[in-house]
């Protein structure tokens, strides 16, 4: 009688195992299939086309290749501090040749085309990122290598129409490209002095301070691999 309620004890107790290993396999399987679809998905879109900021980005010069390791948000940080840092904080009353209004560096007509509806005197900090972000994306600057972003970035917010020009130009060539823009500065006060003279020598000061940050970037890439 022992014997049998042993046997019984047995079958029960590997029913009972059998039953818990089948459950983990379809638990395992689910998870497999999730896994799976989650990597195919990804590798769909590695696989589409090209976008354009790709594209243009493998026009490039070869000696700038696109640095994934580094995070795009902080790229767009480092860039964003750049810019109010020599825009400032101030209203401007009448900002160059536009004779609009400007704060933190930005236009009431730019900051009412990335859909900001108040006065530019009553711009907020979080309102001031959040155009500038829009800026970013527009510029093509996220698509571009950590020091060249930047220069690109900072060229955009001065002036779109001469930054696309000047990446086009420069073939992506970052000291081209700044020497080129700072020729555009002097060859602008020299047109338009009564304008643009009286703000030539910051605009070279800016220029400088951009060669002085990438060379900066470009240090801490080489530490990095090294």
């Amino acid at each position: 009688m022992s014997n049998y309620t042993n046997m019984l004890d047995m079958i029960f107790t590997s029913h009972i195992l059998q039953k818990k290993r089948d459950n983990i396999l379809k638990i395992n399987n689910t998870t497999d299939k999730q896994f799976s679809n989650i990597l195919n998905k990804n590798i769909e879109k590695l696989q589409k086309t090209p976008n354009e900021k790709n594209t243009a980005l493998n026009q490039l010069s070869p000696s700038y290749t696109l640095n994934t390791t580094v995070n795009k948000k902080d790229r767009f940080e480092e860039a964003l501090n750049f810019v109010l840092k020599h825009e400032g904080k101030n209203l401007v009353h009448r900002d160059g040749a536009s004779g609009e209004s400007s704060m933190y560096g930005i236009l009431q007509s730019t900051a009412n085309e990335n859909g900001y509806k108040g006065n530019i005197k009553d711009i907020t900090a979080e309102d001031v990122k959040a155009i500038y972000r829009k800026i970013w994306e527009k510029s093509g600057a996220s698509s571009l290598p950590p020091a060249l972003s930047v220069v690109h970035f900072d060229t955009y917010v001065n002036n779109p129409a001469m930054a696309k020009k000047l990446l086009n130009r420069s073939k992506g060539d970052i000291n081209i490209y700044l020497k080129m823009r700072e020729q555009q500065y002097v060859n602008l006060a020299e047109k338009r002095p009564e304008v643009f003279k009286r703000y030539l020598k910051g605009w070279k000061t800016r220029v400088d301070n951009l060669r002085t940050m990438i060379a900066g970037i470009e240090d801490k890439k080489t530490t990095k691999q090294t």
